[in-house]
């Protein structure tokens, strides 16, 4: 039986846009619903969510749900979101997620 896939030959078989896209589809399903957080500003939680399925990320550490997704920054009105995209992408993929709804 010989080995189909060779990691010395590089297959691209979901172009760049195509998982821009994907990945903009998964972020886009959750909605911001509440911020936690101690006055010493030690430990915050920020809930999520989508269609009836809660989310909570604490202190920055997204759950394996959303990987590759990550807090870039929290801001007061919005969150921004970042996403590292493939090597052979050279690129990353940001979401402004608004807190006031």
């Amino acid at each position: 039986m010989s080995l189909e896939r060779n990691p010395f030959q590089q297959n691209h078989s979901v172009s760049c846009s195509e998982q821009t896209a994907l990945l903009l589809e998964q972020i886009q399903v959750w909605h911001f619903r509440g911020l936690m957080k101690q006055i010493d500003q030690n430990y915050q939680q920020i809930w999520l969510v989508s269609d009836n399925q809660w989310l909570a990320i604490t202190d920055d550490k997204v759950p394996n749900v959303l990987f590759p997704w990550y807090v870039q920054s929290l801001l007061n009105d919005k969150i921004k979101w970042q996403a590292d995209l493939p090597d052979y992408c050279h690129n990353n993929v940001s979401w402004t997620m608004p807190i006031n709804e």
